[in-house]
């Protein structure tokens, strides 16, 4: 089934934002700030909140997000997890240099789907969508 949806929901607690939407069956989340978990929205439970059954795909802008520790690191990995034990596709997109360096530094540049653009991320996306 085919959804498409300009309704937009946010979250800010301290230091990070959750801004969550779709764009023609794809999930766009966008974190802003910083992701240190000290305390912040669950952000796990957000985006896999969104896992509606296999072949759902989230799309994770990180462009906005100034700095993460190895708590962030971790609950990005407990998403991504979930993702592949439920049969969806996350994708991490746009990285700032700082968080690409903390991917390569650990080596989860190997774990993650991580695209460089939004755009490139979309078009891989809907290129894989089911009819």
């Amino acid at each position: 089934m085919k959804r498409h949806f300009a309704q937009v929901w946010e979250c800010r607690v301290n230091d990070v934002q959750i801004e969550i939407r779709e764009d023609h069956g794809v999930f766009l989340v966008r974190l802003d700030g910083e992701l240190t978990g000290q305390p912040e929205p669950d952000v796990v439970g957000a985006v896999t909140a969104l896992f509606a059954g296999p072949g759902t795909r989230v799309l994770i802008d990180l462009g906005a997000l100034r700095f993460m520790n190895s708590v962030g690191l971790s609950e990005l990995v407990r998403i991504t997890a979930q993702a592949n034990t439920e049969e969806c596709r996350v994708a991490l997109v746009n990285p700032t240099p700082f968080v690409a360096g903390l991917f390569g530094t650990t080596q989860l540049d190997r774990f993650f789907e991580i695209v460089p653009t939004l755009a490139e991320a979309l078009q891989r996306m809907r290129a894989e969508q089911r009819p």
